[in-house]
């Protein structure tokens, strides 16, 4: 009898080293420090709790960003770990979801324009453009012809892009341009509905319509 209760109290210690648990993964590494500086994925237990960085590798499991996962992981204690390494090792069980996450669309993006009022732009090869950076309060663009550029508000959204500057090249065809400049005078309110950069008039129509360029 004596050998058995060893053997059972053997392999009760041996799994008492070991367990299996739900994770939350984030879908984006953070930069942390270890050995030296690096990036470091996000975990979390509990879906309410704050995300804290993981230090540590999980066997089997790819990682790829704009994912959100929940994983069920093995964790095994290292009896002896290395003096840099971690006491834990994670190996993957199961993935339960991966889920892409969408980030939100500002308007610190590069939109092309796919309507304008007055005008068809169905069989316009080269679109104009419109991109803003508020970092730097700068807005600029392809016309259609010439680049502009100018400067704006990103708190208020005031533009005035009747004080835009513009290279002066002439255009065999300039009857874009000229459309899409007279419509951005009349621009009273702009903003982002879903995916579509929309630009209004005073009567809240829409004269300009955007869409991400891709």
């Amino acid at each position: 009898m004596k050998p058995l209760l060893l053997t059972i109290i053997l392999g009760l210690t041996i799994s008492s080293c070991s367990s299996t648990k739900h994770i939350y993964i984030a879908d984006h590494l953070t930069d942390c420090e270890g050995v030296g500086p690096q990036k470091c994925m996000l975990m979390k237990e509990n879906i309410v709790d704050n995300w804290t960085n993981f230090y540590d590798q999980i066997e089997g499991f790819e990682y790829e960003e704009g994912y959100e996962y929940l994983l069920n992981v093995k964790i095994k204690t290292i009896k002896n770990p290395p003096a840099d390494g971690s006491s834990l090792k994670y190996t993957l069980v199961e993935v339960y979801e991966k889920q892409k996450t969408e980030k939100p669309i500002t308007m610190d993006n590069k939109w092309i324009i796919t309507s304008m009022e007055g005008i068809d732009l169905s069989s316009i090869e080269k679109m104009p453009t419109i991109l803003f950076d508020s970092a730097n309060k700068k807005v600029s663009g392809f016309a259609g012809c010439n680049n502009f550029f100018g400067g704006y508000n990103p708190e208020s959204m005031a533009i005035d892009f009747s004080k835009m500057g513009m290279t002066r090249k002439m255009c065999p065809d300039m009857t874009v341009e000229n459309a899409f400049v007279n419509n951005l005078k009349n621009v009273k309110l702009m903003g982002i509905d879903q995916d579509k950069l929309l630009f209004y008039d005073s009567n809240d129509k829409v004269i300009i319509s955007c869409e991400l360029d891709q």
